[in-house]
């Protein structure tokens, strides 16, 4: 009886989405901040349930995941929360009537010399943040990953990021994300006019942003960044759509590059075992703490009613609910007494479960939804330049992430905040900030 329901949610759900997605003016293979954020909810909190349910990851049932019902009551959540989401969207584009500009790369406008001077003077800045970061810390993990052993860059990796002395937060913002950003943007100038100098600047910040994003040894930023550049390319030079039979090569060598990374950082002993590692962390990885969250809440603890909402400048009287940390020390008590800071974060819907239980899922669903449809809107009515378009491709990567992470932090996003604020200054430098009509 629970395989026959699994397999009806396990089937339902994405002809549903599919069909929701034809509603909203999306299609599957066109870069969009709602399509790669759909994808990215399947691929993160959907697919990985069921190998899950079949108990094929030993790890993950060794860790305790082998009840099936709770299995399925996660890839209940997870359809749910994808099917409101796109009603979320839906509901702003057809009845509110936001529907994004059509993204036409004939409208690209350059740069002018005091914009451009402007983001070098950017980048030095992040170039500055990257080397007072590096001098606040003992070794820098991938140094000591090549050059001494595997297990003891898992050390230092937990000292440049969770265990930071400082507010990471601050350096990561310029180091990865704007970093990030720029490089986005110096990509798209290559594109647009190919020179010798806008190759060298190009692969300058490329550079940069590729030791940022491995040296801690994580394994993900780097596959992100060249996934970045990747929507990049065809959102220049094909309208955003991505045949097929690029998207296959492309998928193949991002998995070869993660298994490489798992091989010389995570201490993989076969080609076999990295692939496998791949597969168990991209697809059950980030959906496996939701099913600790199903027992954690409220059998453990109350369900939290907002708690987890961040609180700038503490002006509300509550500290904020670290719920990712408290599950995980938890599940490993030990981590914890040995110091490690870890965390257990899941798919967005986890932290609406965590807060208001079941019922809490669609209505933060519906919520999301609507909000990213609006930020597609507005982006959408951006004038076409390479600011705009590395913005874009930032911004996609950013809320994708809600398939991985709570969305509360989206309420208050020191991230987007500043990033938006950058890009709407650089913009306004050309005299005056121009928007799309549509």
């Amino acid at each position: 009886m629970l395989d026959i329901l699994f397999w009806c949610l396990f089937t339902i759900v994405p002809i549903v989405a599919f069909m929701q997605l034809r509603v909203a003016g999306e299609y599957i293979y066109q870069v969009s901040l709602v399509n790669v954020t759909v994808v990215s909810l399947f691929m993160f909190s959907f697919i990985g349930t069921l190998p899950l349910f079949y108990f094929l990851d030993d790890y993950r049932y060794n860790s305790g995941i082998q009840d099936q019902l709770l299995i399925l009551k996660v890839l209940l959540y997870s359809g749910i929360n994808i099917v409101v989401f796109l009603c979320g969207v839906i509901f702003v584009r057809k009845v509110l009537g936001f529907r994004p500009v059509n993204f036409n790369y004939h409208e690209i406008t350059p740069l002018n010399t005091l914009q451009k001077t402007l983001l070098v003077a950017i980048f030095f800045i992040c170039g500055f943040v990257l080397f007072a970061y590096l001098q606040k810390i003992d070794k820098v993990a991938i140094i000591v990953a090549l050059t001494e052993s595997v297990s003891s860059a898992k050390e230092y990796r937990s000292d440049m990021g969770n265990s930071f002395e400082g507010k990471y937060h601050w350096y990561k913002l310029v180091m990865r994300d704007i970093g990030s950003l720029l490089t986005f943007v110096a990509f798209v100038i290559w594109l647009n006019r190919k020179t010798f100098i806008t190759f060298i600047t190009f692969v300058v910040t490329f550079s940069y942003s590729a030791f940022v994003a491995v040296m801690a040894t994580q394994k993900s930023p780097l596959a992100w960044l060249l996934i970045g550049l990747f929507m990049t390319y065809f959102l220049v030079r094909n309208n955003g759509l991505i045949p097929l039979k690029k998207l296959i090569p492309f998928v193949a060598f991002i998995v070869g590059l993660l298994m490489i990374s798992y091989v010389f950082f995570m201490g993989s002993d076969s080609i076999g075992s990295a692939l496998w590692s791949v597969f168990s962390r991209a697809f059950t990885g980030s959906i496996s703490p939701a099913y600790f969250y199903l027992e954690f809440f409220p059998a453990h603890q109350d369900y939290l009613l907002g708690r987890t909402f961040p609180n700038p400048g503490g002006l509300m009287p509550y500290e904020p609910y670290l719920y990712t940390i408290e599950v995980m020390n938890w599940l490993f008590p030990s981590l914890a007494e040995s110091g490690v800071v870890g965390t257990a974060p899941t798919a967005f819907w986890g932290e609406a479960y965590a807060n208001f239980g079941p019922v809490g899922i669609p209505f933060v669903a519906f919520i999301m939804g609507s909000i990213i449809a609006i930020v597609s809107y507005i982006i959408s009515k951006f004038e076409i330049n390479p600011i705009s378009i590395g913005f874009t491709i930032w911004l996609i990567l950013k809320f994708r992430e809600l398939s991985v992470s709570g969305f509360s932090a989206y309420f208050y996003n020191v991230y987007i905040i500043s990033l938006a604020i950058i890009v709407v200054v650089v913009l306004a430098v050309r005299g005056h900030f121009r928007l799309r009509k549509g």
